[in-house]
């Protein structure tokens, strides 16, 4: 018996630009690209009506040749269904292998938008504009990308990196509070995982956050950016450091397909997911500082649910759970808050995971 071993080494660079009324540097940035002249923008209807005529038009400026993808808005659409939709599009249009693709939205554009580039001939360039808070300080950065399955959240995924993400921060002027509120919960998870400073931050300048002061939400996500960065940077994969990013994201994700990505948004879940990962790391024994009351003093203070609701049985979001793709034969991992600003990886035996999550839904 003969064998040979390939070793292959990797170099890649993701350039991340961030200002206000930027779509004029986008433009000019793609048409410096060593990429064709000629692309596809997957955005959804809402985020349609507002920004994809001026990035058109932008771009057709450049003498850019670009037409448009339009999917429904909504977690529920970010499926197998919707990517086999928009390859078939892709198609029709002759986008070729260095065309590239624009996801132009939130996180389910930016996810769904990325998936398709990685597998779409093998890899096409991608280029992010992340239209919601949540999508600029964590959906757009890092190179994570998905679909849902009927069993789990982003059960079917991808690392690929952009090769620009640019973020308009001005956009967020017409941002419902809602999503606003949504996407802040992901920068809290950096201060609560990483800063914090950062995490007291974001406390004491909600009223500023919720009145879109674009100079501090600017300094907000360049934070979180410089977060993120850091763990992606060391771990791109996610196979060591880039798990603490997960806090709050495993129990947040049982949550909401429990809930069939209708009942919670992603940013509801996660801050209840937060809450539960105190509670577990606290009858773990890891816990240090509890800083529950100040989270949940931020829950309140943008208006998102402190209780998991009524109609989501604990059975069912134990039973997703055990279908999280963090499972592996060794049991299960959780990311557990030891205080405020540091998170450990912690490692649950399937014998003992009845009792772990109990104890993460108590009084939640």
């Amino acid at each position: 018996m003969e064998s040979q071993k390939l070793t292959f080494a990797r170099t890649t660079s993701s350039e991340i630009i961030l200002g206000a009324d930027i779509f004029k540097e986008i433009a000019a940035r793609l048409y410096r690209t060593r990429t064709a002249r000629k692309c596809a923008i997957i955005t959804n209807e809402v985020v349609a009506k507002w920004y994809l005529q001026p990035l058109l038009a932008e771009l057709r400026t450049r003498g850019i040749k670009a037409d448009e993808i339009v999917i429904p808005d909504g977690e529920k659409f970010k499926t197998f269904e919707t990517a086999h939709d928009i390859i078939n599009r892709l198609c029709e249009l002759e986008i070729d292998r260095d065309c590239p693709i624009i996801g132009l939205g939130g996180g389910v554009v930016c996810d769904i938008a990325g998936f398709t580039a990685s597998i779409f001939k093998r890899g096409v360039p991608l280029i992010l504009m992340p239209t919601s808070l949540m999508a600029m300080v964590d959906a757009s950065i890092g190179g994570k990308n998905g679909v849902n399955l009927e069993h789990g959240k982003n059960l079917v995924g991808s690392f690929y990196q952009p090769l620009l993400t640019a973020i308009d921060v001005s956009v967020l002027r017409t941002l419902p509070l809602t999503q606003l509120s949504y996407g802040l919960v992901e920068a809290i998870k950096h201060g609560a995982v990483a800063d914090s400073a950062y995490f007291r931050f974001i406390l004491k300048n909600s009223e500023e956050i919720k009145a879109r002061q674009i100079n501090l939400l600017q300094r907000l996500i360049r934070r979180s950016i410089h977060i993120k960065k850091s763990f992606v940077v060391e771990d791109e994969l996610d196979q060591g450091v880039r798990a603490q990013l997960n806090l709050g994201h495993t129990f947040g994700h049982a949550l909401e397909t429990a809930g069939s990505y209708i009942r919670l948004h992603h940013g509801e879940a996660v801050g209840l997911g937060m809450l539960m990962a105190l509670r577990a790391s606290s009858s773990s024994g890891l816990l240090e500082e509890d800083y529950s009351e100040a989270l949940l003093q931020l829950l309140k203070d943008f208006n998102l649910p402190q209780k998991i609701p009524n109609e989501l049985e604990k059975k069912e979001i134990i039973n997703t759970l055990c279908q999280d793709k963090k499972k592996n034969q060794e049991g299960y991992t959780f990311i557990l808050p030891v205080k405020l600003g540091q998170a450990v990886i912690h490692k649950v035996s399937a014998d003992r995971i009845d009792d772990f999550l109990s104890a993460a839904l108590k009084n939640i």
